[in-house]
């Protein structure tokens, strides 16, 4: 059964006094006795009405409402960077939307945006998403800042913060290279800003060590478990296996991971893995996954303290911010033995 709403009316007509009287109220204007305040507040009290923030907000000129844009509710790393925006959001008394919505939907998505009176707007991970935006963001002249991608004509035009994803591929490949890895697997993402610096740090890797680039090594994977766990399977299939397998996302080396289980295959006696992210199931896998981890929280931060400014009405320049990564060694890499075992247990 439908119940309506009490509404700012239902207020003027029980507290006795107009419209605008009550919206003087809610607002904290001046020009309201305290005996008018106090009828008005019990009057809200007794109906259950619920004061409308976005509309008070608009009417104000003003939003603490921050909007998140995200790719796919199901990313882990976007819900990761979502957690940390939400915590921050919630101890600056900031509330969020999150919109994760296909482009073809993309102007009714940013109406909801402005419904919501929204004066800013952080992007999460959209590189595929955020130039097509950007039209509509600038039109309506929403400070942004970009999380997570330097793609799609983002350059130049907002302010954008990344972590410095070809340092820490560089950093996990060494590492493999330093514990006597010389078949080393990549399972890549989709095309992005963040998988092509990945993908250029394990290639200039392999470079660097003298080493030649076997392209049935290189694995062209969309970020997610059912990828890794299918290439780690083919991965296996070839006359010369990896030793290691560096994937572009700790959801890939997950799934990776469980393939090489599921084949017989123990991690890292036999196949090390090397994951990127760093997400919070990265630690509680068996085995803890080695990975590289992007410094999420100070992403966050900073990219929250530039919308900020921004908001406050600070020019705030269009550059990019880029943050340093880290190698996190936990149980999923050791040095190779002669080469993995047989399926049979050879």
């Amino acid at each position: 059964m439908n119940v309506r709403r009490p509404t700012i009316k239902d207020v003027a007509e029980r507290a006795g006094v107009s419209f605008k009287t009550v919206s003087r109220v809610i607002n904290d204007q001046r020009g309201v006795s305290d005996d008018v305040k106090v009828r008005v507040r019990e009057a809200i009290t007794e109906l259950g009405y619920v004061v409308n923030d976005s509309a008070r907000s608009l009417a104000q000129g003003k939003s603490t409402t921050l909007g998140v844009i995200i790719p796919r509710i199901t990313d882990p790393r976007a819900l990761d960077l979502v957690y940390h925006v939400g915590d921050l959001a919630e101890r600056t008394g900031q509330s969020i939307v999150i919109l994760t919505r296909p482009l073809v939907n993309q102007h009714g998505g940013m109406g909801q945006f402005i419904g919501h009176g929204i004066l800013g707007s952080l992007m999460v991970m959209g590189p595929r998403s955020v130039s097509a935006y950007l039209p509509i963001i600038q039109a309506l002249r929403i400070p942004t800042v970009v999380v997570e991608s330097l793609d799609d004509g983002t350059e130049n035009m907002v302010p954008c913060v990344v972590s410095d994803n070809l340092g820490g591929a560089l950093r996990g490949m060494r590492y493999l290279l330093d514990l006597g890895h010389r078949r080393i697997a990549y399972i890549s993402g989709v095309e992005s800003y963040q998988n092509r610096m990945r993908q250029r740090g394990y290639v200039e890797a392999l470079r660097s060590a003298g080493l030649p680039i076997d392209e049935r090594m290189i694995c062209p994977g969309r970020w997610t478990w059912q990828d890794g766990h299918e290439h780690a399977g083919r991965l296996m299939d070839l006359p010369e296996r990896p030793t290691a397998i560096f994937c572009a996302n700790d959801t890939m080396a997950l799934g990776a991971m469980c393939a090489l289980r599921e084949r017989g295959y123990t991690v890292p006696d036999d196949v090390s893995i090397l994951g990127f992210d760093d997400v919070p199931a990265a630690e509680g896998s068996r085995p803890a996954l080695t990975t590289i981890r992007q410094p999420t929280t100070e992403m966050v931060e900073l990219a929250f303290a530039l919308l900020r400014r921004a908001l406050e009405g600070e020019e705030i320049e269009a550059v990019d911010h880029v943050l340093p990564t880290k190698l996190i060694v936990r149980a999923s890499c050791a040095p190779p033995r002669e080469g993995p075992r047989d399926q049979a247990g050879g």
